[in-house]
C-alpha cells in the first residue's frame, strides 16, 4: 500500500540482479486520437505532502529520507542487534518492537486526530493547476516527483502531448470522499486552462476508487469522456484489513514473484525463498503492527479502504462511537451510500451520461499480506471488479455459467476460461477486462494491458470486451517474467475444440531463446508433439502439432503445463507455465450446485505422484522445480512415443 516504502523494499532485493525494462514498443492506434486532456488519478501516497511551521515554511515531510532512516539505524544499532539475535532463536517480538517505534517516530507528522482532522498543519505540496501540468514542471525544472506514475504517464504524453496532461494531486491521508470531491474541482480547473469542455481519466488503484466514488458523485455532469480504471481499488484494499487486524502473513514467495514482474526479470528466482523458512517474518511484522495503527489508525482512506464485508467489524473494534464519531460519519456514507451502490452508479455513468467508464483488473495471485483470496497482489478481484471470484486454491466446477446479477445474456460467457471469475455480477460486465497474473500497479508492464489501457482512454476503437477479439475479457499477462504464452490455432483466446490442430507457442522473454521440453494436459487426452521442435527466438513464435481426443463436451476446464528451458539464462534456465482453456466442443455439461467448487491445482506433475513427505523435502532442498521438470519431460517423451498409456 506504501508505494515508496515497498519501493526501497524492492529495490534491495534485486539491486545486483536486475535493471529497469524501458516501456516498450509503441502501440497502433486504428481510431483518431482524442484531443481532451488526460488527468492521471495516481495511486496511494503519490502526492507529495509537507510540514507547514507557524512562520508558513514548508518542509516535505512524505518520501523516502535515506539520511533519516540511516539516522534511525545507527542510533539503535545495539537494539537492531539484539533483535537480529533473538529472531535468530526463535523470537522476532523484540526486533518487531525497535522497528515498529522508528516507524511511528518517522511517520509522527502523518497523525490524524480523532476527529478525523490532521494532528500537523499538512498540505499538499503542488496544488496550483500550472504545477500540475507535466509540460510547465519539466519546462520549469518543478520536481520530477510531481510526474505521478511516471511510466505510463510520458507514455501518454508520447500522444496527446506533454501540455495535456495532468497529475491531480490531494491529500491521500483523508476520506475518498474528499479526494473525490476535489477531483470534481481540479478537473474544472484543467477544463478552464485548455479551453476543453471533456477531460479523459487515467486512474490506478486508490485513484480508481477515487474515480469511482467521483462519478458517483458527478458523473451527471458529464465532463468526462472516457475514464480507464486500471487495478482500482474500488470497493476497497485487503491490505487495510491486515493493517487494522494485525492478521499478517507475508508471502515471501508471492513477493518475490511480485518483484519479477515489476522489474520485467527474464526468469524465475522465487524458487529461492519457497525452499526456505521464512515465517519469522510474519511475527516481525506482527510485532510492527500495532505502531503503525498509531499512525495510521485515524486516515479515513485507511477506512474507506476496508471493503464492506469487513467494515462493521473492524469499526466496532477500533473507532470509538464518541471520539471518532466524525471518521465513523462520513465513511459510513461511502460504505452504505456509494460502495454499496457501484454497480447502479457506474452503469449510470455509462448507460445516462455517456461517460465511456472502462476497467482493468489483475487476478490469480493471492495478497502479499494476511488475505489469502483471488487477488492482484494488493487488491482482491473482487473490490476492483465487483465480481464473484471462487475461494482461493478452488475454482467453479464445470458446468458453471455465472449468477448473471448484471448481465444475464446466454450469449455471452463472462466465466473465466480458469473458471476462477464470474464477472456476469461486476460493477461493468461488458466494460472490465481481467488479466491473470497481472500484479497490481503493473498495468504497462504487460503489452496486452497496456496496448488496452491506451486504446481505450484515447479513442473510440474497443466499445466493449466483444468488440474486438484481440482484446477479450480474460487473458493471461504477457509479462516477460511469465516466460511462454500460448493459445490454440482455431479457437478464441482462451478457448479449445476439437477444431484446433496445434498451439501457438510465444516466447515473451526479449533477451534469451526458449526451448519448449514438454507440453502435458489434464482434462484431455492430447499429446504435444515436442520432440524435435526448434529453440524460439526472443519475441518470436513456433507451432506445436497437438494429437489426440478431446471429451465432446462444453464448459470445463482443460489445462496445459508447458515446461521450457531458457538458453544462455544461467540464473534460472528452467520454468513451467500453466494455462486454463474451457472446451468449447459439444455438449455443456450439467452444473452441480451442490458441489460448486472443486480444487484448481494443475493435477498431472511429480508433486501429485509422490509421497507428500517426499514432496516436502524435494522444496525444502530446493531441487523440486528441477525433479518436476525431468518428470514431466519423461511422460511427455513416453506419450509422443505412443507407451504413455503404460505408466498409468
Amino acid at each position: 500500500m506504501f508505494r515508496k516504502s515497498l519501493a526501497v523494499i524492492v529495490s534491495v532485493v534485486i539491486l545486483f540482479t536486475v535493471l529497469l525494462t524501458s516501456v516498450g514498443a509503441a502501440v497502433e492506434f486504428k481510431g483518431e486520437i482524442s484531443d481532451y486532456p488526460v488527468i492521471m488519478v495516481a495511486g496511494y501516497s503519490s502526492s507529495e505532502l509537507d510540514l507547514v511551521d507557524e512562520n508558513g515554511a514548508q518542509n516535505r515531510i512524505w518520501g523516502v529520507d535515506m539520511d533519516s532512516i540511516l539516522d534511525r539505524v545507527i542510533n539503535r544499532i545495539y537494539d537492531l542487534g539484539k533483535g537480529l539475535v533473538l529472531t535468530a532463536k526463535g523470537d522476532a517480538e523484540y526486533l518487531g518492537k525497535v522497528l515498529g517505534e522508528e516507524i511511528e517516530k518517522e511517520l509522527e507528522c502523518m497523525k490524524i486526530n480523532d476527529d478525523g482532522s490532521s494532528k500537523y498543519n499538512i498540505q499538499v505540496e503542488n496544488t496550483a493547476i500550472e504545477e500540475t501540468n507535466m509540460a510547465y514542471i519539466l519546462e520549469n525544472n518543478l520536481p520530477l516527483e510531481y510526474i505521478n506514475e511516471d511510466k505510463i504517464s510520458y507514455e501518454i504524453a508520447k500522444y496527446v502531448g506533454e501540455e495535456n496532461m495532468f497529475f491531480y494531486t490531494n491529500d491521500w491521508r483523508q476520506s475518498v470522499y474528499d479526494c473525490a470531491t476535489g477531483l470534481d474541482r481540479y478537473i474544472e480547473m484543467v477544463k478552464e486552462y485548455t479551453g476543453k469542455d471533456k477531460v479523459n481519466i487515467i486512474a490506478v488503484s486508490h485513484g480508481g476508487q477515487v474515480s469511482a466514488v467521483y462519478l458517483s458523485l458527478f458523473g451527471y455532469k458529464q465532463d468526462v469522456d472516457n475514464a480507464v480504471l486500471t487495478v482500482p481499488a474500488i470497493g476497497g484494499a485487503g491490505m487495510a484489513c491486515d493493517a487494522l487486524t494485525g492478521d499478517v502473513a507475508v508471502d515471501e514467495y508471492m513477493l518475490v514473484y511480485y518483484i519479477e514482474h515489476g522489474f520485467e526479470v527474464d526468469g524465475k528466482y522465487e524458487w529461492l525463498v519457497k525452499a526456505q523458512q521464512l515465517g519469522f517474518l510474519d511475527n516481525v511484522v506482527k510485532a510492527a503492527v500495532p505502531y503503525i495503527q498509531n499512525v495510521i489508525g485515524n486516515w479515513g482512506s485507511i477506512w474507506d479502504f476496508i471493503p464492506l464485508d469487513y467494515y462493521e467489524e473492524l469499526k466496532s473494534e477500533h473507532l470509538d462511537p464518541v471520539e471518532n464519531a466524525p471518521i465513523i460519519e462520513k465513511s459510513d456514507m461511502v460504505h452504505y451510500e456509494i460502495m454499496a451502490n457501484f454497480h447502479e452508479n457506474l452503469q449510470k455513468c455509462r448507460n445516462e451520461y455517456g461517460v465511456n467508464v472502462s476497467i482493468i483488473a489483475g487476478t490469480g495471485v493471492p495478497c502479499v499480506t494476511g488475505l489469502r483470496e483471488n487477488a492482484d497482489g494488493l487488491i482482491r478481484t473482487e473490490d476492483s471488479t465487483g465480481a464473484v471470484c471462487a475461494p482461493l486454491g478452488q475454482r467453479f466446477n464445470d458446468g458453471y455459467k455465472g449468477l448473471g446479477t448484471m448481465c444475464n445474456n446466454p450469449e455471452h460467457d463472462h466465466v473465466s476460461p480458469s473458471f476462477e471469475v464470474d464477472a456476469s455480477t461486476s460493477y461493468l460486465p461488458e466494460n472490465t477486462w481481467y488479466v491473470e497474473e497481472l500484479f497490481h500497479g503493473m498495468t504497462f508492464h504487460d503489452a496486452f494491458s497496456k496496448s488496452l489501457a491506451l486504446k481505450m482512454l484515447l479513442t473510440d476503437e474497443i466499445s466493449d470486451v466483444h468488440s474486438n477479439p484481440e482484446y477479450p475479457q480474460f487473458h493471461m499477462s504477457t509479462n516477460k517474467n511469465n516466460g511462454v504464452f500460448i493459445k490454440f490455432n482455431n479457437s478464441d483466446e482462451g478457448y479449445l475444440s476439437s477444431r484446433d490442430s496445434y498451439i501457438i507457442v510465444k516466447n515473451l522473454s526479449d533477451k534469451y531463446p526458449v526451448k519448449v521440453t514438454s507440453i502435458t494436459f489434464s482434462g484431455g487426452e492430447l499429446v504435444a508433439q515436442t520432440m524435435g521442435l526448434s529453440t524460439i527466438q526472443p519475441g518470436e513464435e513456433a507451432i506445436v502439432k497437438v494429437r489426440g481426443k478431446l471429451p465432446e463436451i462444453s464448459d470445463a476446464l482443460v489445462q496445459v503445463k508447458v515446461n521450457y528451458e531458457m538458453q544462455n539464462n544461467t540464473t534460472s534456465p528452467i520454468g513451467e507455465k500453466i494455462f486454463g482453456f474451457k472446451l468449447d466442443n459439444g455438449t455443456p455439461v450439467e452444473y452441480d450446485a451442490n458441489n460448486p467448487y472443486t480444487a484448481a491445482d494443475y493435477v498431472i506433475g511429480f508433486e501429485n505422484v509422490v509421497d507428500d513427505n517426499v514432496n516436502d523435502i524435494l522444496i525444502s532442498t530446493g531441487v523440486a522445480e528441477i525433479v518436476s521438470f525431468i518428470y514431466d519431460w519423461f511422460i511427455a517423451l513416453m506419450n509422443q512415443l505412443g507407451v504413455g498409456r503404460f505408466l498409468k
